[in-house]
């Protein structure tokens, strides 16, 4: 069997894989369950061909799951019901813990988070060079030959392989990504509700804006299954916010 990579969902990080992989020539096949970003993503051209989730399965030599959390789940559950024929199998969801417990009798399975991404959804916002030079997280594996596959994926992906425990990711992107999600939230909500112009904004207020639009509905189900990290982050803010008395 010829070597395809298979992306199931089809959203900027799956397109943008799905870019990069066609820029190195490799055949793709992607599948996405809602219609209309499949249609999107066969329209803007993120894979050579869309195909059923079955022929993804029966296809693929090494499938992505490039799905939203709650997706990612589904489609492991799936996995473990339906093996695919594939000899690598990741995901790129930013919590791991849950992802590791649900890929463990899933063959081939590595989880994985690249650190790369963008405000904007969809495969119309997808980029070839999203990963380029960014670190690729990655929980090993108890194989290493499997292992080595996923960081040679990365690799060609342009990202940088970094081993990482997933206990220890949950805590850290609590920090680092959750919880300024949160606040990017709030951040903006206030100056909407002040109605404050655009030319007062600095560096670090156009960036909590411009990550502000990102869904909560697809943020929700991440901060449900990393609450016990970013709860106590949440309080420990709140109080240090509370001590500021100036600079």
């Amino acid at each position: 069997m010829s070597a395809i990579l298979g992306i199931v969902g089809l959203g900027a990080i799956g397109g943008s894989i799905g870019l990069r992989a066609r820029a190195l020539g490799w055949p793709t096949l992607g599948y996405d369950a809602s219609p209309e970003a499949a249609a999107l993503a066969e329209r803007v051209g993120v894979v050579n061909a869309l195909g059923t989730r079955a022929d993804l399965y029966a296809r693929a030599t090494t499938i992505v799951i490039a799905a939203h959390l709650d997706g990612t789940l589904d489609e492991l559950a799936r996995l473990r019901r339906e093996p695919a024929a594939a000899s690598l199998i990741l995901d790129v969801a930013s919590v791991k813990r849950p992802v590791v417990a649900a890929g463990r009798a899933v063959p081939g399975f590595v989880a994985t988070h690249p650190m790369s991404g963008t405000a904007a959804s969809g495969a119309a916002a997808a980029r070839a060079d999203l990963f380029e030079g960014r670190p690729w997280l990655y929980v090993p594996s108890t194989d290493r030959a499997l292992d080595r596959r996923v960081e040679a994926f990365v690799a060609a992906m342009g990202a940088r392989p970094v081993a990482v425990d997933a206990a220890a990711h949950d805590a850290a992107v609590a920090l680092t990504s959750h919880l300024p999600q949160v606040l990017a939230w709030e951040f903006a909500r206030m100056v909407a509700e002040r109605g404050i112009p655009e030319y007062y904004f600095g560096p670090v207020a156009r960036e909590l804006l411009r990550i502000a639009p990102m869904a909560t509905a697809l943020w929700e189900p991440v901060l449900r299954a990393n609450a016990d990290a970013i709860d106590p982050l949440r309080e420990e803010l709140a109080h240090r916010l509370g001590r500021v008395q100036g600079v």
